[in-house]
């Protein structure tokens, strides 16, 4: 899984790389390879960066995901049916 939107989640939050790296306790050459493509995460990194950045796991993703009061208001401008919803968090395993 590529983590598509990582860099823009990161610029929009207003952190460096090295401020992320610290906030997760990740390397920083690792969240330079993953945002490059050039790594795989493990999926506790994938929640660890959500939770940093303050963005779900979808969007770091790069999956679109569409508030509820977005999707009751109907098909969107261009006449095209709106997406179904995706979960924004998801429950713990237990």
């Amino acid at each position: 899984m590529k983590l598509r939107g990582l860099r823009q989640a990161r610029q929009r939050s207003g952190l460096s790389i090295s401020q992320l790296a610290e906030l997760t306790g990740l390397r920083r050459d690792t969240i330079t390879r993953l945002e490059h493509g050039k790594e795989e995460p493990q999926p506790y990194v994938v929640r660890r960066l959500a939770s940093a950045l303050g963005s779900a796991t979808a969007e770091l993703i790069g999956v679109a995901v569409i508030e509820p009061s977005a999707a009751a208001a109907g098909p969107v401008a261009d006449g095209a049916p709106a997406l179904p919803l995706l979960p924004t968090s998801f429950p713990a395993a237990g």
